[in-house]
C-alpha cells in the first residue's frame, strides 16, 4: 500500500522542535514533502535562524519519525531557513501581537510557580540550591526554567555544565536547555569570566529582557 502525504504529516506532527517544544507541523515548519512511486521520502524542514545550534536533532528527530511509518524506503531530510515574514508569523504565533514585551509569570492565570533564591551574604550557595532544585524538579517531570538574576556572579551555565548560547527568532530570545532545563543567564552573553559594570536602569533591563523577551513556553517552575 502505497505511503500517503498525510500519513507523513500525522507522523511529523510527533516530532517537536528542540528548543521550543512544539510540534513542527504547528510551528510552520514543513516546507514539503515527497513522496515517490516507490516509497522514498523526502521531506524538507525549515529552520528557525541559519545558525540554529540544534539542526542535527531535528534532523534526527524528523528521519526517524518519517522511517517509522509503515511502508516507507529510504528518507531524505534537507533543512532551509525561515525568512522574516515567517519568523514573525511564528513570534506571533507564540507570543501574541503584542508590541510590547509582556512578562507572562506576571499575567492573570499563569500557572506557573516562581520561586526566588536569595541571600543578603555572597558564597552562601544560591547558585548550586538552585541548580539542584531545577535538576530534581525536571527529573520528577516539570518543565523548569532558571532565571540567574546573579549579574556580577554568574555560574548557573557553569553548574549546568553547558556552554551553550541562546539563539534568537525576531525578537525572541530561545534560552538553552541542559539535563531538561531551560536557563539563561547574563554569562551567555559575555566573553569567558569578563566582569559586569552595570548598574541601576541597565540591571533593571536586563532582568526585564530575561523574563519578557525570553520564550520560557509554559513552565511549571521558574527559578
Amino acid at each position: 500500500m502505497a505511503v500517503s502525504e498525510s500519513e507523513i504529516r500525522s507522523a511529523l506532527s510527533r516530532v517537536q522542535d528542540p528548543e521550543i517544544r512544539k510540534p513542527i507541523t504547528e510551528l510552520g515548519m514543513v516546507k514539503s514533502i515527497d513522496i515517490d512511486a516507490d516509497g522514498n521520502v523526502a521531506v524538507a524542514v525549515y529552520l528557525t535562524t541559519a545558525g540554529c545550534p540544534l539542526r542535527t536533532e531535528i534532523t534526527e528527530r524528523v528521519t526517524k519519525a518519517v522511517a517509522d511509518v509503515a511502508g516507507v524506503g529510504a528518507v531524505d531530510v534537507t533543512l532551509d531557513v525561515m525568512n522574516d515574514e515567517q519568523r514573525t508569523e511564528l513570534r506571533k504565533s507564540l507570543r501574541g501581537d503584542s508590541t510590547e514585551p509582556v512578562i507572562p509569570f506576571a499575567q492573570p492565570g499563569s500557572l506557573t510557580r516562581v520561586y526566588a533564591v536569595a541571600s543578603g551574604k555572597g558564597g552562601v550557595g544560591k547558585s548550586s540550591v538552585t541548580v539542584n532544585l531545577a535538576a530534581a524538579m525536571a527529573a520528577r517531570g516539570l518543565s523548569v526554567g532558571v532565571l540567574d538574576a546573579d549579574i556580577y556572579g554568574h555560574s548557573i551555565p557553569r553548574m549546568l555544565g553547558t556552554d551553550a548560547k541562546p539563539t534568537q527568532v525576531e525578537r525572541m530570545i530561545m534560552p538553552p536547555i541542559a539535563h531538561d532545563v531551560k536557563m539563561i543567564s547574563i554569562a551567555q552573553f559575555t566573553q569567558g569570566n569578563t566582569p559586569v559594570v552595570w548598574r541601576g536602569p541597565m540591571l533593571h533591563r536586563a532582568l526585564q529582557q530575561f523574563l519578557a523577551d525570553v520564550f520560557w513556553g509554559d513552565l511549571d517552575v521558574l527559578l
